[in-house]
């Protein structure tokens, strides 16, 4: 699909389902598919609220992955700012050294978080998605379970805090 026809598409879906103007007209002007990316990852609650079409995701195929998201398909990744893991996805994000990360699995998702070193991440788990965090050193982890599961092992000074948001 040619560029302003797949930024038209998506601005109309975005609005059928409620986006504000200043965000509908984001989209509109955004001068990449690079630029689209990072509007998804910084909305990504409305995002997350209403789902794109498949035709609409195909489109970013090849380079979304380098932003981090991933929708059917293998995660193997290092000290990304942002993961978020859609659909059948299943693999490894590692994080290490002093990196700040946000993690996001849902549908039916599998997801293994190592953390190492002094790395701060705060994982988001929804729907059926499965999260597995390893944590060591002196990481901290930050599980906000609003569905899904989850298992984790904390070793050395790493702390994993857990926030069930399903009561």
């Amino acid at each position: 699909m040619e560029f302003q026809q797949l930024k038209k598409k998506l601005a109309e879906e975005a609005k059928a389902n409620g986006i504000c103007e200043e965000w509908y007209n984001y989209i509109l002007n955004a001068p990449s598919k690079e630029r689209l990316l990072t509007l998804f990852i910084k909305g990504l609650d409305f995002c997350l609220r209403n789902a794109f079409t498949d035709d609409l995701w195909a489109e970013f195929k090849g380079i979304r992955q380098h932003y981090g998201v991933f929708k059917n398909e293998p995660i193997e990744v290092k000290d990304l700012r942002n993961v978020v893991a859609f659909g059948t996805s299943e693999g490894t994000a590692k994080f290490t050294g002093f990196h700040v990360a946000q993690v996001w699995a849902r549908d039916n998702a599998k997801v293994s978080i190592k953390a190492s070193g002094y790395a701060y991440i705060t994982v988001d788990i929804a729907d059926r998605a499965t999260v597995e965090v390893t944590a060591s050193d002196a990481a901290r982890v930050s599980v906000f379970l609003h569905g899904g599961n989850y298992t984790g092992n904390a070793t050395g000074n790493a702390k994993i805090k857990i926030i069930d948001k399903r009561k």
